[in-house]
């Protein structure tokens, strides 16, 4: 598989196809998520599996602190429309989502949900898609200690607000002081090489050509000890995501060094693709909406495998499929 880093061209209003596309670490709940970005970014892309690689629902910092915009159920809806045409969209959970665990296993219409799963590309290279909190030490043993780390970071994404305002009215783009400190702190930087390294042991473990995660908020494409390392980073600071072409090829995505942040044009109409706005009520053919009803996947097959039906070359490995 090759992999690379690229700007996406937003400013066509062609839409973009590929085969699958990863975003993770989107944290609605917090005044800090991006999501008119990525608003515009589903906008203009269209693919078969969309992979939401955890915390997509800060559960955490609604609990401490109730924050809901309008535009999160834009998102939510802009999301559901997708799973009702054409797009696969897996959920996978994450650490500050952990209140949707229970549903782990179970179908809704076109959205699953899992805990983690096996990613099959074009090209047939497998992949364990997984959030990455499984990693992480405190998650286990001092969860109190993790959620202080994450009102931590909060205040420091306020002060970032306030110095990228400043950085843009003297004509610099946009700088995070979160990852200049993580990238600074040598307890961080040890933190974040144990933390890919458990993880690439993990796919091996599961047999797979390498692992797509989140968690850390640190877009990365790497490899360690002959496993792919791919973190599709977050949608808080970096704005990015990982996107797999139909040859098999993963590219990482930086939104943020897009021309569409810097013509002064606000975002294009979320829904263009779908001909229509609102809420997506009535979407969708008849027998699609009758069948949208909560299913239990096999939970005695395997982890759950996704692109083996159009992969290249064609695979039979065990495991539930969808």
């Amino acid at each position: 598989m090759n992999t690379s880093q690229a700007i996406l061209n937003l400013n066509s209003d062609e839409p973009i196809v590929c085969r699958s596309v990863w975003i993770s670490d989107i944290h609605l709940g917090t005044k800090h998520a991006q999501v008119d970005e990525l608003l515009e970014f589903l906008r203009v892309v269209d693919c078969k599996y969309l992979y939401i690689v955890g915390d997509f629902i800060d559960g955490w910092e609604l609990k401490f602190r109730w924050f809901w915009r309008d535009e999160y159920n834009v998102l939510i809806q802009k999301i559901l429309r997708k799973s009702r045409k054409q797009t696969k969209v897996i959920y996978i959970t994450g650490n500050h989502d952990e209140f949707v665990d229970q549903f782990a296993g179970m179908r809704f219409g076109s959205v699953v949900m899992a805990h983690q799963v096996i990613h099959t590309a074009a090209d047939g290279k497998k992949y364990l898609v997984i959030h990455g909190h499984q990693a992480d030490g405190l998650t286990h043993f001092n969860h109190l200690l993790e959620k202080l780390g994450s009102h931590l970071y909060n205040w420091i994404l306020d002060l970032n607000l306030y110095f990228n305002r400043l950085r843009r009215a003297l004509g610099f783009g946009y700088w995070s002081l979160a990852a200049y400190l993580k990238s600074k702190a040598k307890s961080a930087v040890k933190f974040v090489t144990e933390y890919e390294s458990t993880l690439a042991s993990m796919a091996r473990n599961q047999q797979a050509d390498g692992v797509i995660c989140g968690h850390i908020h640190r877009a990365e494409m790497k490899m360690i000890d002959g496993v792919q390392y791919l973190n599709c980073g977050d949608w808080v600071e970096s704005c990015t995501a990982l996107i797999e072409d139909f040859d098999g090829k993963i590219k990482l995505i930086h939104f943020h060094e897009t021309d569409v942040l810097r013509s002064g044009r606000g975002p294009g109409p979320h829904d263009a693709s779908d001909g229509r706005q609102g809420n997506g009520r009535g979407g969708g053919p008849p027998h699609r909406r009758r069948n949208a009803r909560r299913e239990r996947v096999a939970a005695d097959a395997g982890l759950l495998r996704i692109g083996d039906e159009d992969c290249r070359p064609a695979t039979a490995d065990a495991g539930v499929q969808i």
